[in-house]
């Protein structure tokens, strides 16, 4: 039984040297009286009106597991406010046939966010451009939708908590 504890020890303590945790611990790029967020506008020229709300409950969630940014529903209640500008969301051809059926296609999702004081409306923050991409072949659109927009916003929190 003793052996069981000290392999069980040095495998966490291996888990730990190689920079892996159980647990969210990044710190916010934001200064501490910053860490009240709400979701601000979210720019979408596409079409799908499932792409906004998604997003939101998706930052929302995200931010609230790591940890690092309380998340407030009220503007009023936020310290500050992040906006994000879908600049593309499409699904072009990757692969086709001889006779142009589509074999294989890319969900691609670019954006960038950015967070404004709410006391001044200052910049506080910029993500830069965010671009995922998921490929997916005929009948797993949905499927793919939901993979690219959930690692965007992953890389998006990545950014925010300082942990890529």
């Amino acid at each position: 039984m003793a052996a069981l504890r000290y392999i069980a020890l040095f495998l966490l303590l291996a888990l730990a040297g190689c920079g892996y945790s159980f647990g969210e611990e990044g710190t916010s790029v934001l200064a501490p009286q910053f860490h009240a967020l709400a979701v601000g506008e979210i720019n979408n020229p596409t079409t799908l009106a499932w792409l906004e709300p998604r997003l939101r409950k998706l930052l929302r969630d995200e931010l609230h597991n790591r940890g690092t940014i309380t998340w407030v529903d009220d503007r009023d209640q936020a310290d500050a406010i992040i906006d994000i500008d879908i600049t593309r969301y499409n699904r072009p051809t990757a692969v086709e046939d001889k006779d142009e059926r589509t074999l294989l296609s890319d969900a691609v999702f670019r954006f960038n966010a950015t967070i404004r004081s709410t006391t001044d409306d200052s910049v506080l923050w910029r993500s830069g451009q965010i671009a995922e991409s998921w490929p997916f072949d005929y009948g797993n659109g949905e499927q793919a939708d939901m993979e690219v927009t959930l690692r965007g916003i992953q890389r998006l929190a990545d950014r925010l908590t300082q942990d890529y």
